[in-house]
């Protein structure tokens, strides 16, 4: 019973100096923690040097990759803001020639039908005659700037597919054919330059 007193009396005597001893690591750690530099730091410095390169190699790559995908977008915009454009103006023509067609086709039925029995047939027919020949050539002006434009893009787009479909090879010879002229040319006036000094020199022989 004596024993089990004084173990008791111990525990109870040294119950704060644990305790203590338990919150001055904590406080410490928090501190250690808790502290911030003065300046910020670089997460390079806290790596080994082949995997800070590696890093930074992987961040250039990043850098080039996100600027050539800037130019792209911003190439792409650009061309899709342009056909925008066109199609808005295009758009507008397109209306505009539907207004004038709607016009020719309300001219063309308000025409009165022929009656071959009316004592003017004749006449009523020479004026008809003269509106259809009115309606036709203003018919013809409204078609006349779609069948430009659609000649000058399909020209357009078949120099482009050919352009495309065109080989290096083909390109060669067609470069060849062209410049074979001047090759010919060139090595005739060389043989006749060099004839010309053969025959100098045997003369003054």
């Amino acid at each position: 019973m004596k024993k089990d007193m004084f173990v008791t009396a111990g525990l109870c005597l040294i119950k704060d100096k644990i305790a203590q001893s338990a919150e001055e690591p904590a406080e410490k750690s928090a501190d250690v923690d808790g502290t911030l530099p003065d300046h910020p730091v670089s997460v390079f410095e806290g790596l080994p040097a082949e995997t800070a390169k590696a890093l930074r190699s992987r961040w250039q790559e990043y850098e080039h990759f996100r600027q050539d995908l800037n130019i792209r977008l911003h190439e792409i915009a650009a061309r899709i803001a342009n056909q925008c454009a066109e199609l808005e103006k295009n758009s507008a023509d397109l209306q505009k020639m539907k207004e004038e067609t709607a016009k020719l086709l309300e001219r063309l039925e308000k025409q009165p039908e022929l009656d071959e029995y009316a004592p003017d047939f004749q006449l009523r027919l020479s004026d008809n005659y003269r509106q259809l020949e009115h309606l036709r050539i203003d018919l013809a002006d409204i078609q006349l700037p779609t069948a430009e434009k659609t000649a000058v893009n399909q020209s357009a787009k078949n120099l482009f597919a050919e352009l495309d479909s065109v080989t290096f090879g083909q390109m060669f010879r067609l470069g060849a054919a062209f410049m074979l002229p001047l090759i010919l040319a060139v090595l005739f006036s060389g043989l006749l330059l060099i004839l010309a000094i053969f025959l100098t020199f045997r003369v003054n022989l």
